[in-house]
């Protein structure tokens, strides 16, 4: 399984898990398991995926690591 981290202010939070929603709920990425955690001043959005390719596309979409 593959996990995707995505960075985020806690200003655009909201906006950016939107984002995120819209883009699995689009494309009908299934996703395994999603969690948020601090990291200092940004929130980290971790989204696990079963397929890498999946992954590799969601990662690149949303500059992700």
């Amino acid at each position: 399984m593959r996990v995707v981290h995505v960075r985020a202010p806690p200003a655009a939070f909201a906006d950016t898990l939107g984002e995120l929603r819209e883009s699995l709920d689009r494309h009908k990425r299934p996703l395994v398991r999603f969690e948020t955690e601090w990291d200092g001043d940004t929130i980290i959005i971790s989204v696990q995926f079963d397929s890498d390719d999946l992954a590799e596309l969601f990662r690149q979409a949303f500059a992700g690591s």
